[in-house]
C-alpha cells in the first residue's frame, strides 16, 4: 500500500468546512470534496460525495487489481467507466438530496485517485486538482472546470488575469449540479519518487505552485502535507483547505514508462497538445509487447490500427524488398486511422520489443467524447498527411520527363 498524510482545515475566515476527505487505506483510495453552497450546506454535498466513493471502494480495488494482472486497454478503461459512474451516482444522491430537502444549489468538487499496479487512476470535476510531482518538477494532472479556465483556454484572458478575477472560483461543472455529471478521468504511470498531491482550491489560491514543488520535495510526506496547509494559512486561509499526499506504490519499470511517455509526446498527433489532454488521451492508447520475428503488418492487407515504436528495431518490406528499419519514436500505419485500405507494406519486428497501438475506433469513440482534442489529434493529423502529399507531388513532378522540342 502507499504511504500518504493528509489533513483538512476550516481556515482563517470561515465558520465551517464544508470540505471533506476519504482515506480508504486499505483499497488506495483517496478523495478531495469541497462542498459549494454555504447556507445551503455544502458540507452535505462534499460527505454525501465522498461516502459514495467509500461504497464503490471495494469494486474499484477489484478492477484495479484485474488491471494489473492483465494491463489492457480493456482492463484500463474498466477502471476509468467504473470512476466515472461513482461520479455520476455521486451527483445523482446529491442533486436528488438537494431537490428533496430545498436546497437547490448545493454542490461538491470531485478529485478522486486509487493506486494500483504501477498506475494511478483519477476522476476529476471542478476546481479540487491532482497534481504529479516527479523528478522535481510539479505537474497538474487535472483542468480546472471553471469560468475563468475557459476564458484563459479561449484566449480573451491571461493566466495572471486569471488569478486575480472575481469569478476565479465560478465553477462550471460540479457534483450535484445536475443528475449526472461529465467527469474528466486519467490514467497514470508510475514511477519510483513520484508523488501525487491532492488538494481544494483552499491550497492551489493561496500557495504558488514553486512553494508547493519545493513543500511537496520534503522527504517525509507527512511534513509535506502540513507545510502546504500551514502555508495556506499564513497566507490568509480565506477558504477551507484540505490536502492529501500520496507515495504510490509502483511496480512498472521505470525504463519502459519513460520511453513510452517519450514517444508519445514526440508523437505528431499529441506534439501540441497541453499535459492534461495528452494524458487523457492515453484512454485511447495500448501496449503492445512484440517477439523478434513477428510480423506485425501484412502488405496488402487492411489495417485499423496506427504503432509508434517505443523499443525495438523494425524492418519495412515492399514486396520482396527491404526498403527501411523503424526504430525508437517512429511510427508507422497513421492512414489506418482514417481508412481500412491496404497496407502499402509488410512490417516484421527485428528484435523483441514495444509499441504503442492507437485504434481507430478508439480514437472515433474519443472524438466524440472529447471534441476539443479530438480536432486537434485530427488536424495534426490532416496537416501530416497534406504535407505527405506535397512530398510525393514535389517528386513525382521531379521525375517527370517531357519529349525533346523540335
Amino acid at each position: 500500500m502507499s504511504r500518504w498524510h493528509a489533513r483538512t482545515d476550516v481556515g482563517r475566515k470561515r465558520k465551517q468546512n464544508e470540505d471533506a476527505m476519504l482515506v480508504a487505506e486499505d483499497h488506495d483510495l483517496y478523495v478531495v470534496a469541497d462542498g459549494v453552497g454555504g447556507r445551503k450546506a455544502g458540507e452535505l454535498a462534499s460527505a454525501l460525495t465522498v461516502d459514495t466513493f467509500q461504497a464503490y471502494a471495494r469494486r474499484l480495488r477489484e478492477v484495479v487489481e484485474a488491471h494489473a494482472a492483465d494491463p489492457t486497454l480493456a482492463a484500463r478503461n474498466a477502471v476509468l467507466k467504473l470512476l466515472s459512474e461513482a461520479a455520476d451516482t455521486s451527483s445523482q444522491r446529491v442533486y436528488e438530496l438537494a431537490d428533496q430537502t430545498g436546497r437547490e444549489g448545493m454542490t461538491s468538487t470531485l478529485a478522486a485517485a486509487i493506486v494500483g499496479g504501477g498506475f494511478a487512476f483519477c476522476v476529476h470535476v471542478g476546481d479540487s486538482r491532482i497534481y504529479l510531482l516527479r523528478d522535481g518538477q510539479l505537474r497538474q494532472l487535472t483542468e480546472d472546470h471553471s469560468l475563468v479556465n475557459e476564458m484563459v483556454r479561449s484566449g480573451n484572458i491571461s493566466r495572471e488575469e486569471a488569478r486575480k478575477s472575481r469569478y476565479r472560483n465560478v465553477i462550471t461543472r460540479a457534483v450535484g449540479m445536475y443528475p449526472n455529471v461529465h467527469a474528466d478521468t486519467i490514467a497514470i504511470e508510475l514511477l519510483e519518487g513520484d508523488r501525487l498531491l491532492m488538494c481544494s482550491d483552499g491550497l492551489s489560491d493561496l500557495v504558488a505552485p514553486d512553494a508547493m514543488t519545493r513543500m511537496l520535495s520534503e522527504p517525509d510526506v507527512t511534513e509535506s502535507v502540513e507545510q502546504l496547509v500551514d502555508a495556506a494559512l499564513e497566507a490568509g486561509g480565506k477558504d477551507n483547505i484540505t490536502v492529501i499526499g500520496i507515495e504510490p506504490t509502483t511496480s512498472r519499470d521505470a525504463d519502459h514508462v519513460a520511453r513510452r511517455a517519450k514517444a508519445m509526446e514526440n508523437l505528431f498527433l499529441f506534439a501540441d497538445l497541453p499535459d492534461q489532454a495528452r494524458i487523457r488521451v492515453g484512454k485511447i492508447v495500448s501496449d503492445r509487447p512484440v517477439r523478434k520475428g513477428e510480423v506485425i503488418v501484412s502488405e496488402a492487407r487492411p489495417g485499423d490500427t496506427m504503432y509508434v515504436v517505443v523499443q525495438g528495431e523494425f524492418a519495412v518490406h515492399v514486396g520482396p524488398k527491404r526498403v527501411t528499419t523503424l526504430a525508437q519514436g517512429e511510427h508507422f500505419g497513421e492512414l489506418c486511422l482514417v481508412d481500412d485500405a491496404p497496407r502499402s507494406a509488410t512490417i516484421v519486428a527485428q528484435s523483441d520489443g514495444d509499441l504503442i497501438a492507437i485504434d481507430r475506433d478508439a480514437l472515433r469513440a474519443y472524438c466524440a467524447i472529447e471534441p476539443e482534442i479530438g480536432n486537434r489529434i485530427l488536424w495534426r493529423l490532416l496537416a501530416t498527411t497534406a504535407k505527405r502529399l506535397r512530398e510525393t507531388n514535389a517528386l513525382l513532378a521531379g521525375s517527370k520527363t517531357f519529349p525533346p522540342e523540335d
